[in-house]
C-alpha cells in the first residue's frame, strides 16, 4: 500500500534531494545496464547504451555557450529521448515544440523563449512540413553517423566508473524544460519546471501506483510537448527504471497494439479519446500484458470506463494534472494498489504530498471540505512561474498553491470531483450555464439510449445571442436517434441549460489539440461559423 505524507513534509524531501533528471537516469543506467530503457518501432536500446548516446552527443550539437533554452522538434521514442537527456546532462533548457500551433505559434514561442536552435530528424520533419523559422536547425539524424561506437562506450564506461552527478551539469532548481500551454482557449504561456519539481513529481507518483523499478513498464503515445508526455512519459520511465515504449501518432491504434503486445508493458497513459480508438481497433489479446491505464486531459464518460473493462479485462483510471504542476495533481488507483482506491466519477485521491483545497471563486477564502469551489493546489512539483509572465505567475499562485480554474469539490474520503472549469460558463438570460455538466448530462442520456456511446461525440458550445447574451449550441458526429429526442431525454436539465434542437448540428469531427485534449478555442470557433 502506498505510503501517506503531508505536504511540508514532501516539500521538504523534495529540498533534500539532490539529484538531476539526468543525475537519477544515468543512476538508473548504472543499476541496470542492460534493461531496455526506450523502445519503438525501429527498435530499443538499453540503458547503459542510452546513457552513451547521450553523453556522447553533448560534444555535437553545436550549442553556443549562452544558448539556454534548446528547442526540440521530435516524437516520442528513441530520438526524442537521446535528445532531451543529452540537453538534461547539459544543463540546458528543452522545449518541445508542439508543431501543431503552426509557423507563427512556433515563432511566437521560440521568440519568448529566446530559442535560437532547433534538434530535429529530416524524417520527422519530411511528415509534418518543416516549419518556416529564422533558427539553427540541428539534423539528429546526420549527426549520429559522426559519433564514434569508441566514444559512445568511453561515455558507458564512465557511468560505471565515476559518480552521476560528475557527468551532470545541471543543478537541482535549473530549470529542466519549459513547457509552452497555450491550452485550449488561450495564448502561449511558458511554464518553467526544474529538475527538483519534476523529480517531486515522479515520486510521488511512483508512491501513488505502487510501481516496480525494473518490472513495470509504460507504454506512452502522447507527444513530448505535452507535459503528461514528457515528464511522465518519458522522465518517469528513465528515472524510476520501468521500461517505455513509445510511439509517435496517439490514434494509430494498430500499431499500439502491436507494440503493446510485442513489449507487454503494465500501464499505458493517454485521453479518453485516444481510448475511443483503441476500443474498435486493439484485440484483447494485444492489450493483454496491461495492468491499468490512467486517463486525463478530459473527463472519462462511465460507459467508456465500463465498456474497457469489460473487453480488456482492466480498469481505466482517471487521473488529473496540470503542465504548472508537473504536472500530476490526483488519480484513481487500481485495486492491487490499495483497495477502495478507484471511485468512478472523480479524479481520484491527491498524489502523496500533495493537498487540495477549494476556495471561493470571488473572495478567494478558503471553503470547508466538501463545499464547490476553485480547486487549489499545494503541491513540491508547483512550477517556478510562466516565463517572463511575472503578473500571470502571481493571478494563479495563491494561498501557498495554484488555482487550477477548475470547479470542483473534495469529499471527506479525499477523493477530488471536478464539476466545470471557470472558463467553460455560458450566460444565458444572466444565468450562469456550466457547459461541462449539460455535455455530461446529455452523454447520460445517450448511454441510457444507445447503450456504449464511445462511437458517438457530442460537444457544447456558446455563441452570442441578441436576446439572451449567449445561447448553447450541441454539437455531434453522430447519435443514434434525432437531437431533439436526446435533449428530451436529459430531463434533469433544467430548461435554460437546454440547447434547442434547431440549435444542433452534425459535424466531420470535434476539434481537438495534438494532446488529445478537447480544443475549446477551435470549438469556438466552429460554433460560431455554423450560426454566422
Amino acid at each position: 500500500m502506498p505510503s501517506q505524507i503531508d505536504y511540508q513534509t514532501a516539500l521538504e524531501n523534495s529540498t533534500k534531494d539532490g539529484r538531476s533528471l539526468g543525475s537519477a537516469a544515468l543512476q538508473m543506467a548504472r543499476k541496470y545496464p542492460g534493461a531496455t530503457a526506450v523502445s519503438d518501432v525501429s527498435g530499443s536500446l538499453s540503458r547503459i547504451k542510452l546513457a552513451g548516446a547521450a553523453l556522447a552527443l553533448r560534444r555535437h550539437l553545436g550549442l553556443a555557450t549562452d544558448e539556454k533554452n534548446v528547442g526540440i522538434l521530435l516524437p516520442p521514442g528513441k530520438g526524442g529521448t537521446i535528445v532531451n537527456l543529452t540537453l538534461a546532462l547539459m544543463g540546458r533548457t528543452a522545449v518541445n515544440l508542439n508543431h501543431t500551433v503552426g509557423d507563427s505559434g512556433l515563432k511566437r514561442m521560440c521568440d519568448m523563449a529566446d530559442v535560437r536552435t532547433i534538434v530535429t530528424a529530416k524524417k520527422y520533419t519530411d511528415r509534418i512540413g518543416k516549419p518556416e523559422l529564422d533558427v539553427r536547425w540541428v539534423d539528429v539524424q546526420a549527426l549520429i553517423p559522426r559519433i564514434s561506437k569508441l566514444s559512445v562506450v568511453l561515455n558507458m564506461l564512465k557511468v560505471f566508473l565515476l559518480p552521476a552527478s560528475r557527468l551532470a551539469d545541471a543543478k537541482p532548481d535549473d530549470v529542466a524544460c519549459l513547457i509552452f500551454s497555450s491550452g485550449s482557449t488561450g495564448d502561449p504561456k511558458g511554464a518553467q519546471l526544474t529538475h527538483r519539481q519534476i523529480l517531486a513529481n515522479i515520486v510521488g507518483v511512483h508512491a501513488h501506483f505502487d510501481l516496480k523499478t525494473n518490472a513495470d513498464g509504460l507504454l506512452s503515445p502522447l507527444p513530448l510537448f505535452h507535459s503528461f508526455g514528457v515528464s511522465m512519459g518519458m522522465w518517469l520511465p528513465l528515472v524510476c527504471g520501468y521500461g517505455l515504449t513509445a510511439h509517435p501518432d496517439p490514434t494509430d491504434a494498430r500499431a499500439i497494439g502491436n507494440l503493446v503486445e510485442q513489449h507487454k508493458p503494465t500501464f499505458l497513459i493517454g485521453t479518453p479519446t485516444f481510448i475511443r480508438v483503441y476500443m474498435r481497433r486493439v484485440s484483447e489479446a494485444q492489450f493483454a500484458s496491461l495492468q491499468f491505464v490512467v486517463v486525463g486531459a478530459e473527463k472519462c464518460p462511465e460507459d467508456l470506463r465500463k465498456a474497457f473493462k469489460e473487453k480488456y479485462g482492466c480498469e481505466l483510471l482517471e487521473g488529473y494534472g496540470c503542465t504548472e504542476l508537473a504536472p500530476v495533481v490526483s488519480a484513481n488507483q487500481p485495486e492491487n494498489c490499495i483497495k477502495d482506491g478507484n471511485r468512478p466519477g472523480s479524479i481520484g485521491r491527491p498524489l502523496t504530498g500533495i493537498e487540495v483545497i477549494t476556495i471561493h471563486p470571488d473572495t478567494k477564502k478558503r471553503l470547508p471540505l466538501g463545499e464547490t469551489g476553485l480547486l487549489l493546489v499545494r503541491s513540491p512539483a508547483r512550477m517556478l512561474g510562466y516565463l517572463g509572465r511575472e503578473d500571470l505567475t502571481q493571478e494563479v499562485f495563491l494561498h501557498g498553491g495554484y488555482d487550477t480554474g477548475d470547479i470542483g469539490y473534495v469529499d471527506s474520503d479525499g477523493f477530488i470531483f471536478i464539476t466545470g472549469r471557470l472558463a467553460r460558463f455560458a450566460k444565458v438570460g444572466g444565468e450562469m450555464v456550466p457547459m461541462d455538466l449539460v455535455e455530461e448530462k446529455l452523454m447520460e442520456a445517450l448511454q441510457e439510449m444507445a447503450g456504449a456511446t464511445y462511437e458517438h461525440e457530442l460537444a457544447i458550445a456558446a455563441v452570442p445571442d441578441t436576446a439572451k447574451g449567449e445561447r448553447l449550441l450541441l454539437l455531434y458526429t453522430s447519435l443514434p436517434c434525432d437531437p431533439g429526442e436526446l435533449i428530451d431525454r436529459a430531463e434533469d436539465l433544467p430548461a435554460l441549460f437546454r440547447p434547442r434542437a434547431r440549435d444542433a448540428y452534425q459535424v466531420d469531427a470535434l476539434p481537438v489539440l495534438g494532446t488529445g485534449k478537447r480544443n475549446l478555442k477551435k470549438l469556438k470557433e466552429l460554433a460560431e461559423s455554423l450560426v454566422s
